[in-house]
Protein backbone atom coordinates (compact mmCIF):
# COMPACT_ATOMS: atom_id res chain seq x y z
CA UNK A 1 0.00 0.00 0.00
CA UNK A 2 2.53 2.56 1.13
CA UNK A 3 4.25 1.71 -2.63
CA UNK A 4 1.08 2.88 -4.29
CA UNK A 5 1.03 6.03 -2.02
CA UNK A 6 4.91 6.97 -2.74
CA UNK A 7 3.94 6.11 -6.70
CA UNK A 8 0.82 8.54 -6.61
CA UNK A 9 2.77 11.45 -4.86
CA UNK A 10 5.36 10.58 -7.59
CA UNK A 11 3.11 11.24 -10.44
CA UNK A 12 1.80 14.69 -9.25
CA UNK A 13 5.29 15.98 -8.71
CA UNK A 14 5.46 15.43 -12.80
CA UNK A 15 1.81 16.59 -13.28
CA UNK A 16 2.98 20.46 -13.61
CA UNK A 17 5.96 20.09 -15.59
CA UNK A 18 3.90 17.71 -17.63
CA UNK A 19 0.92 20.57 -18.11
CA UNK A 20 3.30 23.26 -18.87
CA UNK A 21 5.10 21.64 -21.69
CA UNK A 22 2.12 20.02 -22.86
CA UNK A 23 0.57 23.62 -23.27
CA UNK A 24 3.30 25.42 -24.61
CA UNK A 25 4.42 22.84 -27.19
CA UNK A 26 0.54 22.91 -28.01
CA UNK A 27 0.27 26.29 -28.57
CA UNK A 28 3.62 27.08 -30.23
CA UNK A 29 4.68 24.07 -32.38
CA UNK A 30 1.59 21.57 -33.12
CA UNK A 31 -1.19 20.12 -31.39
CA UNK A 32 -1.60 16.78 -32.71
CA UNK A 33 2.00 16.02 -32.39
CA UNK A 34 1.72 17.06 -28.93
CA UNK A 35 -1.36 15.62 -28.39
CA UNK A 36 0.53 12.39 -29.59
CA UNK A 37 3.41 13.19 -27.05
CA UNK A 38 1.20 13.57 -24.26
CA UNK A 39 -1.42 10.67 -24.55
CA UNK A 40 2.37 8.22 -25.26
CA UNK A 41 3.30 10.14 -21.74
CA UNK A 42 0.12 9.80 -19.66
CA UNK A 43 0.72 5.68 -20.78
CA UNK A 44 3.65 4.83 -19.39
CA UNK A 45 2.98 6.48 -16.55
CA UNK A 46 -0.01 4.20 -15.96
CA UNK A 47 1.99 1.52 -16.87
CA UNK A 48 5.05 2.88 -14.50
CA UNK A 49 2.65 2.78 -11.67
CA UNK A 50 1.17 -0.99 -12.40
CA UNK A 51 4.61 -1.71 -12.80
CA UNK A 52 5.70 -0.80 -9.04
CA UNK A 53 2.33 -2.05 -7.64
CA UNK A 54 3.85 -5.45 -8.58
CA UNK A 55 7.58 -4.82 -8.28
CA UNK A 56 10.08 -1.98 -7.77
CA UNK A 57 12.25 -3.19 -10.62
CA UNK A 58 8.87 -3.53 -12.65
CA UNK A 59 8.71 0.74 -13.24
CA UNK A 60 12.09 1.15 -14.46
CA UNK A 61 11.57 0.43 -18.14
CA UNK A 62 7.68 2.93 -18.06
CA UNK A 63 9.92 5.70 -15.79
CA UNK A 64 12.55 5.98 -18.72
CA UNK A 65 10.39 6.10 -20.99
CA UNK A 66 8.11 8.99 -19.72
CA UNK A 67 11.38 10.66 -19.17
CA UNK A 68 12.46 10.27 -22.88
CA UNK A 69 8.50 11.82 -23.28
CA UNK A 70 9.27 15.07 -21.03
CA UNK A 71 12.22 15.70 -22.74
CA UNK A 72 10.69 15.60 -26.70
CA UNK A 73 8.11 17.96 -24.76
CA UNK A 74 11.03 19.85 -23.90
CA UNK A 75 12.36 19.76 -27.19
CA UNK A 76 9.02 20.81 -28.82
CA UNK A 77 8.16 23.24 -26.91
CA UNK A 78 11.76 25.08 -27.17
CA UNK A 79 12.04 24.77 -31.30
CA UNK A 80 8.30 25.96 -31.21
CA UNK A 81 9.29 29.23 -29.26
CA UNK A 82 12.37 29.63 -31.25
CA UNK A 83 10.23 29.90 -34.23
CA UNK A 84 7.88 31.91 -33.07
CA UNK A 85 10.07 34.86 -31.44
CA UNK A 86 13.23 34.81 -34.08
CA UNK A 87 11.27 34.07 -37.54
CA UNK A 88 8.52 36.71 -37.99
Amino acid sequence: FSSLVLTRANCSEYFPIFISLLWVAGIFFHQGVTAVCGLLYLYTRLRYFQGYAVAAQGRLGPLYASAWLLWVLVGLALAGLLAHFLWP
